[in-house]
């Protein structure tokens, strides 16, 4: 499954909005290559399982691990947290204009899928900063614990706008002094 990657990058005026099917490499996302250069990781996969076909991809095109056109431009970074399709993406990166990229997981609290109501996912949910040595773990763990409270939820122990609460709550907790956003409070 691939970790659909929302990829802000700050300009002078506002913050111009990218799409990366596969998680890109924050290290690859610098001036001299703003969209992480080539990507390989599905053609790699895909060329294995095609080798014992004689089906060669090697001239599949200068492909880039971040589309090189915006999906939108000229957002606030309030906008690109607001018009986040939480159930779609999985992490979202922040790039300001000296390169630094702040990476943040996408925690959907919508619990639809789980038996709950169907909310629209655009701003539905909450964005964890995470540091490169916890993405896999932040992962699992906010996972896990949207797992448990559907299971509360379908047990009765607290309703669907509680469970909510409560997830919004550990995720702030987990994240500890760095901010998430939307900021608790923020309209």
């Amino acid at each position: 499954m691939a970790d659909r990657t929302l990829v802000a990058y700050e300009r002078a005026d506002g913050y111009d909005a990218h799409y990366a099917h596969d998680r890109p490499d924050p290290d690859q996302l610098t001036p001299a290559t703003p969209f992480g250069g080539p990507t390989d990781r599905d053609l790699d996969r895909l060329q294995a399982r095609l080798d014992p076909l004689g089906i060669d991809l090697t001239d599949a095109g200068d492909r880039t691990a971040v589309s090189p056109l915006p999906e939108s431009t000229g957002l606030t970074w309030r906008e690109v947290v607001a018009g986040l399709d939480y159930q779609t993406y999985t992490w979202c990166y922040r790039i300001d204009r000296e390169w630094t990229v702040e990476q943040y997981l996408v925690c959907h609290l919508g619990l639809g899928a789980r038996g709950g109501k169907e909310r629209d996912p655009v701003g539905d949910g909450v964005i964890l900063p995470v540091a490169d040595h916890e993405r896999e773990y932040a992962h699992g763990w906010f996972e896990g614990t949207k797992a448990a409270t559907a299971d509360m939820v379908g047990c009765g122990v607290f309703g669907e706008e509680r469970a909510r609460e409560y997830m919004d709550g550990r995720v702030r907790s987990f994240a500890g002094e760095r901010d998430c956003y939307p900021r608790v409070g923020a309209v």
